[in-house]
């Protein structure tokens, strides 16, 4: 069962599959959930390395990210300078903001 302005993930009628996807990529990709979620995952980390005053508790999950992304990449690649893993880090910190914007769309309250 989905409402106006969403699709389903296949024809089933089963509530298993029948996820709704927001017809607009553009807002999945660009919304203000997903945004959020990006500044909240990058200001703080990046804050706080450039002024260690700066290292707050909002800092610990782009901190997480940045330390998964460097674990899994020293293991591919060891020796590496630690100014590489930036890359990584933004284009990871991306993903998992699209992820939260997209269950933010999928789980909000519907306000019709």
């Amino acid at each position: 069962m989905t409402g106006a302005g969403e699709e389903s993930v296949s024809g089933s009628p089963s509530g298993l599959l029948s996820l709704p996807i927001p017809t607009s990529f553009r807002r999945l990709l660009w919304g203000l959930p997903t945004l959020t979620a990006y500044a909240l995952l990058v200001v703080p980390f990046v804050a706080g390395v450039l002024e260690t005053s700066w290292m707050t508790p909002l800092a610990l999950p782009g901190y997480l990210v940045y330390v998964v992304g460097t674990a899994i990449g020293n293991t591919i690649s060891p020796g590496l300078s630690l100014w590489v893993y930036w890359g990584p880090f933004f284009v990871g910190c991306y993903g998992l903001a699209v992820g939260i914007g997209y269950g933010y769309a999928v789980f909000r309250p519907s306000t019709r």
